[in-house]
């Protein structure tokens, strides 16, 4: 009867052992869930702020293209103008030329003339 006592005290210490390992088990399993949440959250958060500063950098981007596209177009107005600037500055060049020319030859007929009634 001692034998059957002392193994169903075994049994009973065994059984025991089993509930507590399998306590063990799923406080295991319920830590480790909790590890792989707060580290999903972290992901969330980290992945949110991304998210917000890649709008940002997106809104930004949007913004310089916009400025560059208005600078650029200012600029191509500022080209135009200084083309026909150019273009004027060249007709008044080749008028002055000419008038400086035409002076030279009336100046050089009129001293010939004038030389031809003095003899």
């Amino acid at each position: 009867m001692s034998s059957e006592n002392s193994d169903k005290k075994d049994d009973e210490v065994i059984g025991k052992l089993d509930k507590v390992a399998d306590s063990l088990e799923m406080t295991s399993n319920q830590l480790s869930n909790v590890v792989t949440q707060q580290q999903l959250d972290l992901i969330r958060e980290r992945i949110s702020v991304a998210e917000n500063e890649m709008s940002t950098l997106k809104s930004g981007y949007e913004v310089l293209v916009a400025r560059t596209a208005v600078h650029a177009s200012e600029a191509d107005d500022g080209i135009e103008a200084l083309a026909d600037e150019q273009t004027a500055l060249e007709r008044d060049f080749a008028g002055l030329r000419a008038l400086v020319i035409t002076s030279f030859v009336l100046g050089t007929i009129s001293l010939i003339g004038l030389i031809v009634v003095s003899i």
